[in-house]
């Protein structure tokens, strides 16, 4: 897919972003260890069907914004995706969120559901239920690094020394994805620049640290966590290392009614880059016609 780079200009943030296409607007946003260029093969199918996709960097992991992450916390990230939906079209607009993108757009549905025409979730359980993946220990032994991001010192050792957990991460969350060169290229040179690493210690780090989350947010705090007030398509891949797919089987408590909940078989946690053509047409068909 050939990207354009734009800035996407708002009232908290300017986001640079890879944009493609014309017509009404989908925004995609990324998670870890992730790029936005993994939206190629879908947004490439988007195209085509007469929209025009925007993926964001997420605040703090592009050259011109990866000093501006002062609170790295979740609400920061949804805020954000909020703020880029109003200045792109003040009544809202498509979004699909992948990873910790995921949990953007379901935060941006419960707590700013103006900003949002509709959503898509990939990969990760909606805010409201993901609790209960979080207490299964099969699952937080899957989700191992994230407690090894929260050990100081050990966790910037590890992945100042290479991409080797990088690479593991992606092999066993997508087992049957083998990224071309380029792309890998892309993720290693993303995840091996300092600043970067830095930030993704600080996100997950916000996980678990109060004092880390912007007091201007507080207020929308419990209703981010909420139900969404959006109906939203959540998917998941049947073949998925990072969060399987048997805690998706409750998210629709999470959701309001009309969501979906779909498995895409044949793939992982990038669902999106391994199976673009159903991905695209569930999408699409969840979109509807474009007003």
């Amino acid at each position: 897919m050939d990207f354009e780079e734009i800035v996407v200009k708002t009232d908290r943030l300017d986001f640079p972003a890879l944009a493609a296409g014309d017509g009404p607007v989908v925004v995609c946003w990324h998670g870890f260890p992730d790029h936005p260029a993994t939206f190629g093969p879908l947004a490439e199918r988007l195209v085509a069907a007469g929209r025009r996709v925007i993926a964001p960097y997420l605040r703090g992991f592009h050259p011109d914004t990866a000093a501006e992450l002062e609170y790295p916390g979740s609400l920061t990230f949804a805020a954000d995706a909020a703020a880029v939906a109003r200045a792109l079209d003040p009544g809202g607009v498509d979004m699909i969120g992948h990873d910790v993108g995921a949990g953007m757009v379901g935060r941006v549905a419960a707590a700013w559901p103006e900003a949002l025409r509709r959503g898509v979730t990939m990969a990760v359980p909606p805010p409201a239920t993901l609790t209960a993946a979080l207490s299964d220990p099969a699952q937080q032994q899957r989700l191992f690094y994230m407690w090894l991001f929260n050990v100081e010192g050990v966790a910037e050792t590890v992945l100042r020394l290479d991409r080797r957990l990088i690479d593991y991460l992606w092999a066993t969350w997508s087992p049957g994805l083998t990224p071309s060169p380029e792309h890998r290229e892309r993720i290693h040179r993303m995840y091996g620049d300092e600043r970067f690493i830095e930030n993704s210690l600080k996100v997950y780090r916000a996980n678990f640290d109060p004092s880390r989350h912007d007091p201007a947010l507080v207020d929308f705090g419990g209703r981010s966590e909420a139900a969404a007030k959006l109906p939203l398509l959540v998917m998941a891949g049947a073949d998925d290392g990072c969060i399987t797919v048997e805690h998706f089987e409750q998210a629709e408590r999470g959701l309001a009614p009309g969501s979906e909940v779909a498995v895409v078989r044949n793939a992982g946690h990038f669902l999106h880059l391994e199976q673009p053509d159903e991905v695209a047409e569930r999408v699409l068909r969840w979109f509807g016609e474009p007003r």
